[in-house]
């Protein structure tokens, strides 16, 4: 793993090829999902890691997720991040992954925890169905912030934001997620 600090926010990149750099992520990648695993969201045994280029299109960017929970992306570069924002970003991809492979069941709660909620709770069908459409109508601040929630939820641990760039790392010397950070 790399060095870097969170107090680094500008041009990383990495001389690690795409086929070395999931070698050296994959573990980290296996290991927080073996954590989703044990607490019971077995779903995301279905999500497959790449490594992709792209995904490091802005400073803060290393990670991200499809829309059906499927596939988690992450960028060769995150290879020179410090063990601590790696495990911080693949957990926050996971919560999302977690979030989009239980769609409706994962709302903000309190204090940004989460609630998980189910059909029996809803009472009936339509009601379900009332929660599911409110789920797809999330802000991208709700849909970012849930994702923290679970992954800090699964890990026992708060995800706060560290630097100049704001990466997820399970630290208290994180803020939490700033409103509208993209």
């Amino acid at each position: 793993m790399g060095a870097v600090a969170e107090d680094t926010c500008g041009a990383l990149t990495t001389d690690v090829d795409l086929e070395e750099a999931l070698a050296i992520l994959e573990p980290y990648f296996e290991a927080v999902r073996e954590r989703f695993v044990e607490v019971g969201l077995d779903r995301v045994t279905r999500t497959r890691l790449s490594v992709r280029p792209w995904v490091h299109d802005s400073p803060r960017h290393f990670g991200a997720c499809r829309d059906d929970g499927s596939e988690v992306i992450l960028a060769p570069e995150m290879v020179e991040l410090s063990q601590e924002l790696v495990v911080g970003i693949i957990a926050h991809e996971f919560g999302h992954a977690t979030d989009f492979l239980y769609p409706g069941e994962f709302w903000l709660g309190r204090g940004d925890g989460v609630v998980r909620k189910s059909l029996e709770e809803a009472g009936s069908e339509t009601q379900w169905a009332r929660w599911q459409r409110a789920w797809g109508e999330r802000d991208h601040d709700v849909v970012e912030r849930v994702a923290d929630a679970i992954a800090s939820s699964v890990m026992g641990a708060p995800i706060g934001y560290l630097g100049p760039c704001l990466l997820q790392a399970f630290s208290l010397r994180g803020v939490p997620r700033p409103e509208g950070l993209r």
